[in-house]
């Protein structure tokens, strides 16, 4: 593949951060002033990754596990303690004026907009430093607010929206000078079902029509799963899947739903399966109905055994969620 395709090439990228260790009490105290010993803290070890230009990934894992450093390397607010970041061909810590105007970043734990402002008077000074031609910036404006339905809300101070409409308010910001590459970090953190879809939505539709290339970084599974086709999961600094997120799920866990005619009893069910008692229990909703818990490469297996022993009204398969696969991965 052609090295212009790509948006973001990451290359053994590692960054760790040193702080002073204290001990407990006056001796400790004191030993910071004569002698104090260092802690190294190493975020990230190693990452290496190319993302193509208009590709919409997912950057997961737990707290701590080093998403939101790479993005602040990959934005230009911290160099890497080593190896070779570059955005659109940019290295982001040079902070290019041409880099700036051509990436955005929104955290979603951090309000990037001027509180005392009305909505339309942030924008208005977005408008000015990225020199938006006026009649393109009230376009813009008009579309995107119309399309995220706060249009009524432009004249009223961030500080007084809600979390859901601040972080609509946020977005529309990031975006209203068209930048190529966007990096998210948590966007619908504290939104509600309703807010949270709606912004999906307007991500999948921007991503569509603009081309823009877009990490998402989220503990929200359904924002990964509806919106990247791609997925980084980063445990402890390293880099350990790359690919598509159905690629976790294929090999997991499975649940079976077998409503039988008969009623044997749970141990019966495990023993005509040869799997463990406790992964066979009783629907809550419908005694009749057994759940069984069963990696997804003998669904077929167990599908024979069961009509083969029992009289079977119905069956279902209920798939591993993303959020569970990653949890196992976590735990491992």
């Amino acid at each position: 593949m052609n090295p212009s395709d790509f948006a973001i090439e990451v290359r053994d990228v590692k960054r760790s951060f040193r702080s002073i260790k204290k001990e407990e009490g006056l001796k400790g105290t004191l030993k910071l002033l004569y002698k104090p010993e260092y802690l190294t803290h190493e975020a990230l070890k190693g990452v290496s990754f190319e993302i193509q230009k208009g590709e919409f990934t997912g950057l997961i894992g737990a707290n701590g596990a080093g998403k939101t450093t790479l993005l602040k390397i990959l934005s230009g607010l911290i160099p890497p303690t080593s190896g070779e970041a570059k955005v659109l061909g940019f290295t982001p810590f040079d902070r290019s004026i041409e880099f700036r105007k051509q990436i955005s970043i929104v955290m979603g734990q951090k309000a990037q907009l001027w509180w005392d402002l009305p909505a339309i008077e942030a924008f208005d000074l977005i408008r000015a430093l990225y020199q938006i031609p006026r009649e393109i910036y009230r376009k813009r404006v008009d579309e995107l607010t119309s399309l995220l339905d706060v249009t009524k809300l432009l004249n009223t101070q961030i500080r007084r929206l809600s979390l859901g409409e601040r972080m609509k308010m946020e977005v529309i910001g990031a975006i209203l000078h068209l930048p190529k590459v966007i990096f998210l970090d948590e966007p619908t953190i504290g939104l509600d079902v309703l807010a949270s879809k709606k912004l999906r939505e307007f991500l999948r539709a921007h991503n569509q029509r603009e081309g823009a290339t877009i990490i998402l970084t989220s503990h929200n599974m359904d924002d990964i799963s509806e919106l990247c086709k791609r997925v980084l999961l980063i445990k402890e600094g390293s880099l350990i899947f790359d690919g598509n997120p159905k690629r976790l799920t294929e090999q997991d866990e499975c649940v079976l739903k077998v409503k039988l005619l008969s009623a044997p009893t749970l141990t019966e069910v495990s023993s005509v399966l040869s799997i463990p008692n406790e992964q066979v229990s009783m629907d809550e909703e419908d005694p009749t109905t057994y759940v069984i818990t069963i990696t997804r490469s003998k669904i077929t297996e167990y599908f024979q055994k069961l009509l083969a022993s029992f009289q079977v009204a119905d069956i279902g398969i209920q798939e591993a969620s993303l959020e569970r696969v990653i949890q196992r991965i976590y735990q491992s």
